[in-house]
């Protein structure tokens, strides 16, 4: 009787053990969860349509490190750019932001460095930056549509290696792509070299 209370009690230990290594692996996965940042890009797709301000001087270029974008098209080029608070990345706080209107391609760029949160629910820091097509673009993409890029490090919001991290988005902010990404400032654009979904 003893021998098999206690097979049976090895028996239900050895069950529970299986069933936390199960959970515990369950776990894992799911702690993972989404890569990249959580950007919504609502509030510089909705400045695409208005003009630089007054106060605007000139620059060539917009971004810091391997995020920026030169918009010089020739040696004379150069296109208006200033600082406003502006929720870039749509995370409920106000930022102070870059823009730099590209008057030839018609692209409106957003940048700013700092905080951001994950998609995974973490929160990550760094540089942001952000493109909307406006309307009458010359490479006739639809106005309010874009990209974003961010500089992330290795393990940062589940990057799996340093580097540029980004989404294409539609007319009204929804991501279309994502994954690990190349900028592609002669097109105006964004190359994601391995989507991830």
């Amino acid at each position: 009787m003893r021998n098999k209370i206690s097979g049976v009690v090895f028996g239900m230990f050895a069950m529970v053990g299986l069933c936390v290594v199960s959970t515990a692996g369950q776990g894992q996965a799911s702690s993972s969860g989404p890569s990249g940042p959580a950007v919504k890009p609502g509030a510089v797709i909705a400045k695409t349509g208005t003009p630089p301000p007054a106060s605007a001087t000139k620059a060539t270029s917009i971004g810091n490190g391997k995020t920026t974008v030169s918009t010089q098209n020739n040696a004379a080029d150069t296109d208006s750019v200033w600082v406003e608070k502006l929720d870039i990345d749509g995370d409920g706080d106000v930022d102070d932001t870059n823009l730099l209107w590209d008057d030839e391609d018609k692209v409106l760029y957003a940048f700013a460095s700092g905080s951001f949160t994950c998609k995974n629910g973490g929160t990550g820091s760094g540089n942001l930056l952000i493109a909307a097509y406006a309307a009458g673009n010359p490479k006739m993409r639809p106005a309010g549509s874009g990209f974003w890029v961010a500089d992330l490090d290795a393990g940062e919001c589940g990057a799996q290696a340093a580097g540029l991290w980004g989404c294409k988005f539609d007319a009204k902010g929804n991501e279309t792509a994502c994954g690990a990404a190349v900028l592609d400032a002669k097109n105006d654009d964004l190359t994601i070299v391995k989507v991830v979904k």
